[in-house]
């Protein structure tokens, strides 16, 4: 059995599986698994939202503050669609207690319309090498 606590950081999660065994007394079994799980990152804001008029400068800066117990440094970041954002990394993480890394997002798009993309931070860190920050623009 495998246990996905993807997207489940600082929450309690839940599974439950049914065993058969070839005990007739107790054929089926039922087996709960629950435990918190301990988020990896804390992103702020966890979804970025651009959202403005056409021709006006729309740009958000994504804090990141990596789990103590899980430090990493950045090694790159990317949008799935090249043409409706620009990132860039403006601080990398910093060693410590209080670590954190500063990413900004730049809506690329000209024309009035949504979109939705997905910013891949790829890090160093073995346990979690990547992980996703959700973008939504709404350009009027």
């Amino acid at each position: 059995m495998r246990f996905n606590t993807s997207n489940y950081g600082g929450r309690q999660k839940r599974e439950t599986v049914r065993v058969q065994t070839n005990d007739p007394v107790h054929p089926t079994l039922t087996l709960v698994v629950t435990g918190k799980v301990e988020k990896f990152v804390e992103i702020r804001p966890a979804q970025v939202r651009l959202e403005g008029e056409v021709g006006t400068s729309l740009a958000v800066e994504v804090e990141i503050l990596p789990n103590k117990g899980y430090p990493f440094s950045i090694l790159g970041v990317k949008s799935q669609q090249n043409d409706t954002i620009r990132t860039e990394l403006i601080e990398q993480c910093t060693a410590g207690e209080d670590s954190r890394c500063v990413i900004r997002v730049e809506n690329l798009k000209t024309s009035s319309g949504r979109y939705a993309d997905t910013i891949t931070v790829n890090t160093d860190n073995a346990v979690r090498p990547s992980f996703p920050i959700p973008v939504v623009g709404i350009i009027r």
